[in-house]
């Protein structure tokens, strides 16, 4: 799934250029996106909860990767993101799916380490995308480029299907038993504090994924095709930093993970401001350094924020919470981020744009810290 929704972005220069499109224009691709796992969050959270992750995993995979396919038949910017929209809806299921489990096979000692490596699917994902897509839209189209992607998903509903192993009978016996939870009555002080956090947080991500590779064309002159190779870099850095936060969260902070998050946040937006001000003649070498630097703290942080949320909601609501928690985040993933071209697009001003995200970045941080955290002993 995150070939997809990491995938897209990578995109940007071929759809800017194929669409005619502004830079506040190429943002709203991965608006639609989140859209759509904005509307169906709360249903992907409960279908976990009440049927089990097999069938979330399956069904997520095999609507997100119907969209793409037929991402071959659109030739208009609406009609495009009302695709990516309906792909958004396939990929909600895959957190509530794969942080619930996370949270039933692994105890409290190991879990902060296995939800990281559990959350590394996602710029690993975005890494594979980042080498692949941009290649594949350079030479067929970018069209084919997730189509491709769309068929990936489609092959992995199927594994899911064959090897996830199926429920036990009892295992969702207790979330059937509890009264319907609506989305209000789960929304509580903590998970409300968590969702804003997760609504700003995830800012530096998307910033760095969406326009990395157009504020380096811009400001420095590198090429699209070296710009495809640090994202992957990138990726790779967030991908380590979700398993070593997590570790870390388990080993050096007791399995707290407030301090990972605020750690990670406010590491994050000092990275925002060495990003934005670079000169236009630094080697290529140094500002691969800061971009790693930045990615590690920028995408690593994400598996401490689900693991934080799930210990807050106990085993038998996990989904549905997670669910609620994520809607809040979504709200401001799907606002927020073309925000950051549009600043662009009538400043024409690279370095305000990096310095106002981090103060994105802060705010998200600071809200981490009223959250109660209770230190999970199952």
């Amino acid at each position: 799934m995150s070939i997809v929704t990491q995938g897209v972005p990578t995109l940007a220069p071929f759809l800017q250029e194929d669409l005619a499109l502004t830079r506040g224009q190429v943002g709203l691709f991965n608006s639609a996106l989140m859209g759509g796992s904005f509307v169906a969050l709360f249903f992907a959270g409960a279908m976990v909860d009440l049927r089990g992750e097999r069938a979330a995993l399956v069904w997520g995979n095999v609507l997100i990767g119907a969209a793409c396919i037929a991402i071959a038949a659109t030739h208009s910017f609406l009609s495009a993101l009302a695709v990516f929209f309906i792909a958004g809806i396939g990929a909600s299921f895959a957190t509530p799916a794969g942080s619930r489990t996370v949270m039933r096979w692994f105890s409290p000692a190991k879990r902060g380490g296995a939800m990281g490596v559990r959350q590394t699917g996602i710029p690993i994902g975005g890494a594979l995308a980042a080498a692949c897509l941009p290649w594949v839209a350079a030479t067929w189209g970018w069209r084919w480029a997730i189509v491709l992607s769309g068929v990936a998903c489609v092959l992995a509903a199927l594994l899911c299907a064959w090897r996830y192993p199926a429920p036990e009978a009892a295992e969702h016996a207790a979330a059937r038993a509890l009264p319907a939870a609506g989305f209000m009555s789960l929304l509580s002080r903590d998970v409300l504090l968590m969702g804003l956090s997760g609504a700003l947080l995830p800012l530096g991500q998307f910033a760095l994924v969406t326009y990395l590779a157009l504020y380096l064309k811009e400001t420095q002159g590198v090429a699209v095709t070296t710009s495809a190779l640090l994202l992957v870099a990138a990726q790779l850095a967030g991908a380590a930093g979700r398993v070593l936060w997590g570790v870390w969260s388990d080993r050096w902070f007791e399995r707290r993970r407030k301090p990972v998050l605020m750690l990670a946040g406010l590491l994050s937006a000092v990275g925002s401001v060495v990003l934005g001000v670079i000169p236009t003649d630094t080697p290529l070498w140094v500002t691969a350094i800061i971009v790693f630097l930045y990615a590690f703290n920028a995408i690593g942080w994400h598996g401490s924020w689900i693991s934080l949320v799930a210990e807050i909601a106990g085993p038998a609501q996990q989904g549905r919470t997670i669910g609620v928690a994520m809607t809040v985040m979504y709200a401001g993933i799907i606002l927020l981020p073309p925000l950051f071209g549009v600043f662009v697009d009538l400043t024409h001003h690279w370095t305000g744009a990096w310095c106002l995200l981090a103060v994105g970045l802060l705010i998200g941080t600071a809200l981490v810290l009223p959250v109660r955290e209770s230190v999970s002993t199952s």
